[in-house]
């Protein structure tokens, strides 16, 4: 392979690359790196070893030789079985070797690049490939890309890119309703967004604070003794459009651009010099952003806000799935079932056993009935001679679940959430005749449902499950709210995926999905 200086190749769309493309045979290879789609890289075992502590201990790890089943020839060198594809780790090698480095083709796959050389601690490769992403045009980070960004560094735990792209979204309008379907990124949830909600309200209080201490003492001279002349303005004590402009910042921070500074001087003489006879009276029709006293101005603004902005970058974190809370409780005891005839056995995700019969699994459900007319294999398990069905579902789902299957009283879960599971576990199981039976108790108020208070939360959760009734009810009990993040609060965190945009066109759409 020849030896070339390290110039970023040309950006734009890149093929899928193919085998010959991929090919990556270093001259002196001592050393085999094994995607997990098994295309092999052979490379200088030093290069890897001096950028990366995590690879150096692998290949102390692997032999000489590679086992290759039915007679196949072995591979002369160790090989090293990596769990990236092939297109990831080509361009990763490209920026540990003296080769033309090659960013992927998609933003994804570029997150997706500084993602392993950050968990193969190669922190000389990682400054590397942000280097070549600094320097594609057009830029990488933009307000356009600046939250699809944001959820993949997010997604990837990379915080420095979370932070550069959270910095980006500030000029955007920060509203649900602003940002609409750019909210239907893969990956996004409402906890990486509520985190950049904190960030956004974090900026915008100390924004305040040193704003209005720049409006109070850091105002350049030049500018203090600034007057507007128009009608209506001799009582400011300076130019009352920039006053308002300083102020505002603080509450929108994407205001602060030079188009959005001329836009408010623009309107300031629409609206003060209404007639054409005063229009020689206004003195900031004379002031423009090209001149000394506004670039003055702009830089002394610029510095107080870039420095709230850095503040408050400490502020933004990395968002961790928290694992659900564990059932400390023993589980409960299944209910009483009269059947001493059952002839197979349900079994709970905490491993309790149900007693039940199989026609009545079979008539309730066509994916029992499919699942029951399968050979039972020769290991298959047995208690009491019955077969055992193991299920994912809890024994307080299963116990609710099954009573419903028997003329017997109903076992009633005691939250509306539990009551959602239920009807989750009802569509998986293809239990139609069950989910009406349930949403009929939800009429008639013998099942819980969400109130107006738990509206937004019981829609992200209904999205999640994919019941869309559910969710276009409880949508419909949060009309009286706004959509705003400010009302959605910590209920934020609970939406994943399309949850947020579903509730959004729901309410938009009459309250259908």
């Amino acid at each position: 392979m020849p030896i070339v200086s390290h110039a970023l190749a040309t950006p734009g769309p890149i093929e899928v690359a193919s085998d010959e493309i991929l090919h990556f045979d270093f001259p002196g290879s001592d050393i085999v790196l094994r995607s997990y789609d098994s295309h092999d890289f052979r490379v200088l075992k030093l290069y890897i070893v001096i950028c990366s502590p995590v690879l150096q201990e692998l290949t102390k790890s692997v032999s000489n030789t590679s086992d290759v089943p039915n007679g196949e020839k072995q591979e002369p060198l160790p090989v090293v079985e990596l769990p990236e594809s092939k297109e990831t780790l080509y361009s990763l090698l490209t920026f540990i070797f003296p080769v033309l480095p090659v960013l992927p083709s998609t933003p994804e796959k570029i997150m997706e690049l500084l993602s392993v050389a950050q968990k193969y601690q190669m922190d000389s490769v990682m400054t590397h490939i942000r280097g070549a992403i600094s320097r594609l045009d057009p830029p990488f980070l933009r307000p356009e890309t600046a939250l699809h960004v944001y959820f993949l560094a997010q997604q990837h735990e990379l915080r420095q890119e979370a932070v550069q792209a959270a910095r980006v979204t500030l000029r955007l309008s920060m509203t649900i309703e602003d940002l609409g379907d750019k909210l239907e990124f893969p990956g996004m949830t409402g906890a990486y967004l509520h985190e950049l909600w904190k960030y956004h309200q974090q900026v915008r209080t100390d924004l305040r604070s040193e704003v209005l201490e720049f409006r109070n003492s850091g105002l350049p001279y030049d500018v203090q003794v600034l007057r507007c002349s128009g009608p209506r303005s001799n009582m400011y004590p300076f130019l009352p459009w920039l006053d308002n402009y300083i102020r505002a910042i603080a509450e929108s921070p994407h205001r602060f651009d030079l188009v959005e500074f001329e836009d408010a001087r623009a309107r300031h003489i629409g609206s003060e010099i209404s007639n054409a006879r005063y229009a020689h009276m206004c003195s900031c029709v004379e002031i423009s952003s090209h001149s000394q006293v506004i670039r003055a101005f702009w830089g002394a603004l610029s510095a107080v806000v870039h420095g709230t902005i850095e503040k408050a970058d400490s502020t933004l974190g990395l968002v961790k799935e928290e694992p659900p809370a564990e059932n400390s409780d023993p589980p409960s005891v299944p209910l009483c079932l009269d059947a001493p005839d059952a002839n197979i056995i349900v079994r709970s995700s905490d491993n309790v056993d149900f007693h039940v019969h199989k026609s009545l699994l079979a008539m309730s459900s066509p994916f029992f009935k499919d699942l029951l007319s399968l050979p039972q294999p020769p290991d298959d398990e047995l208690v009491d001679g019955l077969s055992v069905i193991q299920l994912s579902e809890n024994v307080d789902l299963l116990n609710s679940l099954i009573s419903l299957l028997y003329p017997i009283p109903p076992v009633i879960p005691g939250s509306y959430e539990k009551v959602f599971a239920l009807l989750a576990a009802c569509q998986k199981y293809d239990m139609e005749s069950v989910q009406s039976i349930i949403r009929a108790g939800i009429k008639l108020g013998t099942f819980p449902a969400p109130v107006e208070a738990e509206a937004f939360r019981a829609c992200a959760i209904a999205s999640s499950m994919g019941l869309t009734p559910e969710l276009e009810n409880a949508a419909r009990l949060t009309l009286s709210t706004p959509m705003t993040f400010e009302s959605l609060g910590d209920n934020l965190r609970w939406f994943k995926g399309r949850a947020l945009c579903d509730l959004f066109r729901c309410r938009k759409g009459g309250n259908k999905v």
